[in-house]
């Protein structure tokens, strides 16, 4: 069944479901929606409710197949953890993803100047 994940394959999921948001450009999105219904999805796994689970409807909501994630929230001891794990990881590579974007700017920036040198250096 769904509940008792190894922590190794709870990790592997983390990751897999961190990079997928994160790629999709909700990493901020989801932190937030995954912080306002942490609490809620908590109480929702303690009533055996995990199938309507806040977490697994946000996640639906943002194109994800839940039934695949829905381990990481099946059991009411591990959800409030495996949440905090998730939105740590989403955090870490939206970080990672933001400067590789701002790396990516500066040469792009660099390419433009001197694109505009070689030009002024021709027109002159």
């Amino acid at each position: 069944g769904i509940a008792g994940l190894p922590p190794e394959k709870e990790t592997e999921l983390i990751e897999k479901l961190a990079k997928r948001i994160v790629d999709a450009g909700f990493g901020t999105m989801a932190v937030l929606a995954l912080q306002s219904v942490g609490p809620l999805s908590f109480a929702a796994a303690q009533v055996g409710l995990v199938a309507g689970s806040p977490i697994l409807m946000t996640l639906d909501m943002m194109g994800m197949k839940v039934y695949e994630y829905a381990g990481l929230f099946a059991e009411s001891s591990r959800s409030k953890v495996n949440t905090e794990r998730l939105i740590t990881r989403i955090e870490e590579l939206t970080k990672v993803a933001e400067e590789e974007q701002k790396r990516e700017k500066e040469a792009r920036k660099g390419q433009q100047e001197s694109w505009l040198k070689r030009l002024r250096d021709f027109l002159a």
